[in-house]
C-alpha cells in the first residue's frame, strides 16, 4: 500500500518551516545590526581616539602658565569669528561653577617650538645637532635698562633654530626673518618651570589688539646672536633680547623656552538649513604671535574632527583633562545617534 501525506500534515510542516524562517531571518537582522552597531562604534571610538591623541600631543608642549580658556558664543559663530567676551587662566575657569565655565569654549595656549629644539642631522660630526638646549649660563649674563639682556646658552646654536623655523614658515607664506619679526621669542621659566608670569592679562600679550591692558612683558624679542664654540669645541649661541613690553621687573632664569605659535582649539558650529545647530567640528588654529597683536583667527586652522556633541576642558593641579564626545549623524540606535565619549589627562 502506498503511502502519502495527508493536506494537514503539509500545512502543519508549512507552517512550521515559516515560523523557523521567520525567527532564523530576525536573528539574522539582529546579528548583522549589531555587527553594524558595533563597527560604527569602533569607528565612533578609534576616531576620538585619535582627536584626543593630537589634542594631547600639542598640548605637551606647551608653555604651562599660558594655557587660557576663551569665552565666546559659538551658537551665533562668535567663536569661529574671533568676537571674544572674555578670557582666564584654564586654573581660574576651572574653579567657576558649572554654568560659567561652559561659557568658556576656545582652549588656548602658546607652544615650546621642539623641533628646534631637538635640531638638525649634522653630517660632519654624524650626529644630531640640537637648536638650543633651553638653559642659561648666568655667570654669563648681562643686565641692561629696559628689561634687555645678553644671554650665552651652552649648547645651543640659533642658526640650525632659524634654518628650521624659516622653512616652516615659508611653507605657510609668513614672510620675512623669525627672529626680527618676532616669529620666534624667548620666555623664561620662571620659578616653577611653567613659563615666567606676573599676571595673564600682562605676561604674554593674548588680545592686546581687543584689550589695550593687555600686555607681553614676559615675552622676549631675539634682537641679535652669534654662534660660537668655547675651548672644548662646545657650541654656544651668545644673544640679545629685550622684552616685548617693557615693565623692568623681568628676570633671568637658568632655564628658557623658545616659542614659535599660539594655538588654539575652537568649536565651529554645523547648522542644519532651519540655521538649528547639529555639531561641532573641532578646529585648531596655528601660525599666529599673540605677543604682535594676533588673535588666532589671524593664523592657518585645520579640522581636528567633525560631529563634535562635547568638548570640555578642565585644569585640575597643573593637570589638564579633555571630554571629547563624537557621534554618528546618520546611523541611530532606538532613534538616537550613536555617540562615544572619551577622556584623556595631560600633564
Amino acid at each position: 500500500m502506498k503511502k502519502s501525506f495527508t493536506l494537514i500534515e503539509v500545512l502543519i510542516v508549512l507552517v512550521i518551516l515559516g515560523i523557523l524562517a521567520t525567527i532564523t531571518t530576525k536573528i539574522l537582522i539582529k546579528v548583522y545590526e549589531n555587527y553594524y552597531y558595533s563597527k560604527e562604534y569602533n569607528r565612533l571610538a578609534y576616531q576620538t581616539d585619535i582627536a584626543l591623541n593630537l589634542i594631547a600631543s600639542k598640548l605637551t608642549h606647551r608653555v604651562k602658565n599660558s594655557l587660557i580658556a576663551v569665552k565666546c558664543d559659538v551658537n551665533s559663530s562668535g567663536c569661529i569669528n574671533g568676537n571674544i567676551q572674555a578670557f582666564d587662566t584654564l586654573a581660574v575657569v576651572s574653579d567657576k561653577n558649572e554654568s560659567e565655565r561652559s561659557q568658556y569654549k576656545v582652549l588656548e595656549w602658546l607652544g615650546i617650538d621642539v623641533y628646534s629644539q631637538r635640531g638638525m642631522w649634522d653630517d660632519n660630526l654624524k650626529e644630531v645637532t640640537p637648536g638650543f638646549s633651553g638653559f642659561v649660563d648666568l655667570n654669563q649674563t648681562k643686565v641692561y635698562p629696559g628689561d634687555e639682556y645678553n644671554i650665552t646658552s651652552p649648547d645651543s646654536n640659533f642658526s640650525i633654530v632659524e634654518d628650521i623655523d624659516s622653512n616652516w614658515t615659508d611653507q605657510y607664506g609668513i614672510s620675512g626673518n623669525i627672529f626680527s619679526n618676532k616669529y620666534e621669542v624667548l620666555i623664561f621659566s620662571g620659578n616653577d618651570d611653567r613659563g615666567d608670569f606676573l599676571d595673564i592679562n600682562t605676561s604674554y600679550g593674548f588680545y592686546k589688539s581687543l584689550y589695550p591692558n593687555c600686555k607681553a612683558t614676559r615675552v622676549f624679542k631675539i634682537n641679535s646672536y652669534r654662534v660660537f664654540a668655547d675651548p672644548n669645541g662646545v657650541p654656544k649661541t651668545e644673544f640679545n633680547i629685550t622684552a616685548v613690553d617693557e615693565s623692568n621687573s623681568t628676570t633671568v632664569y637658568e632655564k628658557y623656552y623658545l616659542v614659535n605659535s599660539a594655538y588654539a582649539i575652537v568649536p565651529v558650529a554645523n547648522k542644519d538649513s532651519s540655521g538649528n545647530i547639529i555639531d561641532y567640528n573641532l578646529t585648531l588654529f596655528y601660525n599666529y604671535y599673540p605677543w604682535n597683536s594676533q588673535i588666532y583667527t589671524d593664523g592657518n586652522e585645520s579640522t581636528i574632527v567633525s560631529h563634535v556633541t562635547q568638548f570640555k576642558f578642565r585644569d585640575q593641579n597643573g593637570v589638564v583633562r579633555i571630554l571629547l564626545c563624537i557621534d554618528s549623524p546618520k546611523i541611530k540606535f532606538n532613534g538616537e545617534p550613536i555617540t562615544v565619549c572619551k577622556e584623556k589627562v595631560v600633564f
